[in-house]
């Protein structure tokens, strides 16, 4: 899944809600998250895509893989979000938990 976001999001706070997230379902504790600068997201997605993809391992248990393609304070990003086929189905309900968890007053930097 590709999902723009606004400017200036916060890596700190983006960091701490996939944290957040994760404390939550212990089944993504090996989840990864990693932060790339930009100046173009759109362009950016596929190798992101390929990255994340490639990060998920059922043996090691990482069963989430988040990209966030920074375009920095001015300019709207993207988020690449993969999930491993077992826990698939919980896709349409990560990207509610992850908003609720970036918008928690102890996350505002």
């Amino acid at each position: 899944m590709t999902v723009q976001v606004r400017a200036g999001l916060g890596v700190g706070r983006l960091a701490a809600a996939m944290d957040s997230l994760v404390e939550l379902h212990p089944e993504l504790c090996r989840s990864g998250f990693v932060h790339h600068e930009v100046t173009d997201p759109v362009a950016a997605t596929p190798a992101a895509l390929a990255e994340a993809e490639a990060g998920l391992d059922l043996r090691t248990g990482v069963l989430m893989q988040t990209v966030w393609l920074d375009a920095g304070p001015e300019r709207s990003g993207r988020i690449v979000l993969v999930l491993h086929d077992i826990v698939a189905d919980r896709l349409p309900r990560i990207l509610p938990w992850l908003v609720h968890a970036w918008r928690q007053p102890a996350l505002v930097s």
